[in-house]
């Protein structure tokens, strides 16, 4: 379980990177870009509860998956918590993400990532 949502979490978050590097103009895609960052993040998190608690969050209640991580890394908690506030404005909301937003959601998806890539490689 743990290497496949490794692998989902590197996908999505090669792929946000990618589609701003194909972008003519990256606020045409910021919505797709910060969904993608969100579903690298919980991916993520997952890997980290996996690999220091043994399990994993699942469900539909992300506060659960917040508590969970907060176990292990309050700090990457916290991350996934910015990530899970923007989430249903960028993928089933009429409003756009703001720069701003944008730029807190990659810099928590980044984290959590280097805490995957720091635990297990």
């Amino acid at each position: 379980m743990r290497s496949g949502r490794q692998r989902k979490a590197m996908q999505f978050y090669a792929a946000a990177s990618d589609i701003t590097d194909l972008a003519t103009d990256p606020g045409d895609i910021c919505d797709a870009y910060v969904t993608l960052l969100v579903h690298a993040g919980i991916a993520a998190a997952d890997v980290l509860c996996c690999a220091s608690l043994g399990e994993h969050a699942q469900g539909d209640n992300h506060v659960e998956a917040v508590a969970l991580l907060g176990k292990f890394d309050a700090d990457r908690a916290k991350d996934l918590r910015v990530l899970l506030q923007v989430k249903t404005k960028a993928a089933y909301s009429h409003q756009r993400v703001s720069v701003s937003e944008r730029v807190k959601v990659r810099r928590a998806c980044d984290r959590l990532i280097e805490a995957i890539e720091e635990l297990v490689g």
